[in-house]
């Protein structure tokens, strides 16, 4: 069994740069982490937009893994990320600990980004790295907004829906 080290976003995406339509499975083993770490890193950095991803689509009834490659940073977000670090205008927070409601931001995103596939807050909640009771209950405040629709009660599962 490998030992999983810890490796930064900018790592990240500098291999996705020098080697672009990577697998998550591929992206591991050059950086040496776990499969399931390289694909919940893919998918924090597909919601933040410096990640993009092909849907594998299917040979037969067999799914193909997805592709990623990393995508430039606007010019506007290089010059203000510097800003933004420099003097942080409200409290100082954890990188890792979410603001109120940005989570439901990260799952609504993250269910538009496969639109029609039935997803449950386990496989959301570990695709984005958050626990599966918070994915629930953010699952839970979309339902009722309107933004996802519970397609299945037993077992859970939610879809985004259809802009009106």
């Amino acid at each position: 069994m490998a030992t999983t080290q810890k490796v930064s976003p900018e790592t990240i995406l500098e291999s996705l740069a020098a080697h672009p339509r990577l697998t998550a499975a591929k992206l591991a083993e050059v950086l040496g982490i776990g499969q399931s770490t390289a694909a919940k890193h893919l998918a924090t950095l597909e919601v933040a937009g410096t990640a993009r991803r092909e849907p594998g689509g299917r040979d037969g009834g067999r799914r193909m893994a997805d592709r990623w490659s990393a995508m430039a940073p606007a010019a506007d977000d290089a010059a203000h990320d510097d800003a933004d670090h420099a003097a942080p205008d409200g409290p100082v927070r954890s990188i890792d600990r979410l603001g109120r409601g940005e989570l439901s931001t990260l799952v609504r995103a993250y269910l538009a980004a496969r639109p029609g596939e039935d997803l449950g807050p386990t496989q959301i909640g570990k695709a984005l790295g958050r626990s599966q009771g918070a994915v629930s209950n953010a699952l839970a405040r979309l339902e009722v907004a309107g933004d996802a629709q519970l397609v299945s009660a037993s077992p859970r599962r939610y879809r985004i829906t259809e802009p009106r």
